[in-house]
């Protein structure tokens, strides 16, 4: 009998997600046969790319996904229709040149830039700011490149306990700006040069609170993590 598959802890296994993964285009030791964070992310693409809708662009494969994946039920007209519109789009674009969203659940109303905080970045009024914007997801969601880029840092997590928790993916563009993401297990090495809409990092499971990716976005490289260097994340979503 099939099974509803998504990104839980612990992580689900067994012969079907095998089966998943073949379809998927896995090969060799990627094929485990555990839903994991890779996993979880081919659905998301494959999801896109076969024309979901985009709230229903999740790493969750229920039922009739299953039957869509594996060729038991026709995709509707509607869905073909989209996945025209997305052919040589990068993940999450709407039209090329677009910022993609960096994760799939959708990020909550409102800015959190200028509210104060004692760990956050130091502004020339001599107060600290929380200078970025937190999304919320659950533990070992994807998080996507926004923009085409060079990664300039990607420090792996030392924990999931306190404020201070989880690794640092920065990814910059030819702009200059940072793309800074914290809280999240790295999937990329300095230097990479990654496209808008890959697999970069995962959000790290949060034993203190609510799981999410901490985003900044910096002018400069070397400005570093200073208020007056820094922009709200939350305007470009």
């Amino acid at each position: 009998m099939a099974r509803q598959l998504a990104l839980m802890e612990p992580m689900l296994e067994g012969q079907d997600i095998e089966e998943i993964q073949l379809l998927l285009g896995f090969t060799g030791a990627a094929v485990d046969g555990v839903y994991g964070e890779d996993t979880a992310a081919a659905v998301e693409e494959w999801k896109w790319e076969v024309g979901y809708p985009a709230d229903k662009i999740n790493s969750v494969l229920g039922l009739i996904g299953l039957a869509l994946l594996k060729g038991e039920t026709p995709f509707p007209r509607d869905f073909k229709a989209r996945a025209k519109t997305r052919e040589g789009l990068p993940f999450g674009a709407k039209k090329a040149g677009d910022i993609v969203l960096p994760l799939a659940s959708k990020p909550h109303k409102g800015s959190e830039f200028r509210i104060v905080d004692a760990e956050g970045a130091r502004a020339d009024d001599g107060k600290r700011y929380h200078a970025g914007f937190d999304w919320f997801s659950p533990g070992g969601s994807t998080v996507r490149a926004p923009i085409d880029g060079t990664v300039v840092e990607a420090k792996k997590s030392k924990g999931n306990t306190g404020q201070i928790f989880g690794g640092t993916v920065k990814i910059q563009g030819p702009d200059g700006r940072v793309w800074v993401f914290r809280h999240v297990d790295p999937k990329v090495v300095v230097g990479a040069a990654v496209k808008a809409g890959q697999h970069v990092a995962s959000v790290t499971t949060w034993k203190g609170g609510a799981s999410h990716a901490h985003i900044e976005i910096w002018k400069t490289f070397d400005g570093g993590y200073d208020f007056e260097n820094m922009m709200d994340p939350r305007q470009f979503f």
